[in-house]
């Protein structure tokens, strides 16, 4: 068997039996009221399940990557907490947050394997910022630094810490060193197929796109709090790993040729994005095309498959969401619920996956999982896909134009007062809503001298 995703072999401890797949003939669409519910309980089950004094949520030895996935969760869905449950859940993101700013680890980085200057500003050195995760620091620092970037979207100027192995650090130099660990740890020319691509650990020579979505999202959403991307990074990233983790069907494959399946091929859609392809670009759309054959199918043979495969479905819904969009109903048509029998036409792929998750979601607020990905990491996944939640962008660039001017600031004061999903467009502090903060944070994300 394939050393695939190693981080996810504890989660076999949590997960139960694949849930029994239901027919396409389902009763009724899932309403926004049903949404709501399920994800009020999904909350409620995270929540009771942090149950680790030390703040973090259960993970039998991977509590980084429990905690990091929980926190995230919770906080994606912050605009649907209720006025009783906000303490309460505040204090369990809280606990959280403190858990891994108290267990990561700091080093000092400089060049790429191939002597590439990596640090901002030119500098000689910089810090770099990680969660080993039991040896596993690129799938848990992927997850950790989105948790980190909600909970500090509005203060990343903050001190995050006084004590501790990031003491003194704001939230923006703490993403600025996970981007500068991903950066000095990126496969290069040296490392031959892998150039381009990231594995388990940063630095180690090698690349898998399952593992490479893990930097991406990570550097993704370190962009939030104000870090840089380095340009060789993204350039080795597009015309070297995706090049040759793409086979000649579309799909996105664990390493070239081998393992080709629905995560891996979100996976691809989702760092395609990154490196700044748009849905019309020849890769991508042979990628959407994959996607919409093979939509279909359960979860099966441990790593293929996509409905009630949780790491399957949060892959793809990340890279439809960045690239489509949840409106979108001409990409994937072959559906599998087809919202409770509703005609195609007012069904899309994201109501095919809500419909999906409201109708399986467990009576304690949980989904059941598959294989390695069950219990809390589960739950976290669907969570964030039932509440729409968008990944982070363009916060500021209401235009899409790729830069952040006066325009944008008069697009998104146009909205005020707007109730919006988390990470949308205009949405600075990621609470859900559109304020004059949400204005006054774009403000000044303007450029010296943009107009």
């Amino acid at each position: 068997m394939k050393n695939k995703r190693k981080l996810s072999m504890i989660w076999v401890v949590l997960a139960c039996l694949a849930m029994t797949p239901l027919t396409t003939n389902q009763a009724l669409a899932a309403s926004q009221t049903d949404i709501n519910s399920a994800i009020e309980k999904g909350l409620a089950n995270l929540s009771i399940n942090q149950t680790n004094l030390d703040g973090s949520w259960p993970g039998g030895g991977y509590e980084q990557a429990a905690t990091g996935a929980a926190v995230y969760a919770m906080l994606s869905q912050k605009i649907r907490w209720s006025v009783a449950n906000t303490p309460i859940y505040q204090t369990k993101v809280s606990n959280g947050i403190n858990y891994l700013l108290s267990t990561a680890s700091k080093t000092t980085v400089s060049t790429r394997n191939d002597a590439t200057p990596i640090c901002p500003n030119a500098a000689v050195t910089c810090a770099g910022v990680y969660w080993d995760g039991a040896g596993e620091a690129t799938y848990t620092t992927g997850l950790v630094a989105p948790a980190l970037a909600f909970y500090a979207a509005a203060t990343p100027n903050a001190i995050a810490t006084a004590s501790g192995p990031l003491a003194n650090m704001t939230w923006k130099e703490i993403a600025q060193g996970i981007t500068n660990m991903f950066a000095a740890g990126q496969s290069t020319a040296n490392n031959g197929f892998a150039q381009g691509g990231w594995r388990y650990f940063p630095g180690d020579g090698d690349a898998d796109m399952s593992t490479t979505q893990w930097a991406v999202i990570a550097m993704t959403y370190d962009q939030v709090l104000g870090a840089t991307t380095p340009t060789i990074v993204k350039d080795d990233l597009k015309n070297h790993w995706l090049v040759v983790a793409q086979a000649s069907d579309g799909s996105g494959c664990y390493v070239p040729g081998t393992y080709c399946d629905n995560s891996d091929t979100g996976g691809l859609l989702l760092s395609l994005n990154f490196v700044g392809k748009s849905a019309s670009d020849p890769a991508v759309l042979a990628a959407l095309g994959w996607l919409n054959l093979n939509w279909q199918p359960y979860a099966y043979g441990t790593w293929f498959g996509n409905f009630g495969h949780p790491y399957a479905m949060w892959a793809q819904y990340k890279a439809l969401e960045t690239t489509v969009g949840l409106t979108d109903t001409g990409t994937i048509t072959n559906l599998l619920t087809n919202c409770g029998g509703n005609s195609p036409s007012t069904c899309n792929w994201y109501e095919d996956y809500n419909q999906w998750l409201v109708t399986n979601q467990n009576t304690d607020g949980s989904w059941t999982g598959y294989e390695y990905w069950g219990g809390v990491l589960a739950t976290s996944f669907n969570l964030p896909i039932l509440g729409g939640s968008q990944i982070p962008t363009n916060v500021c660039d209401m235009n899409h134009s790729g830069d952040i001017t006066n325009v944008d600031i008069g697009l998104i004061s146009a909205k005020l007062r707007s109730t919006v999903t988390a990470g949308s467009p205009g949405d600075w502090n990621f609470d859900g809503k559109i304020t004059t903060q949400d204005t006054r944070g774009c403000v000044l994300k303007i450029p010296p001298q943009a107009g």
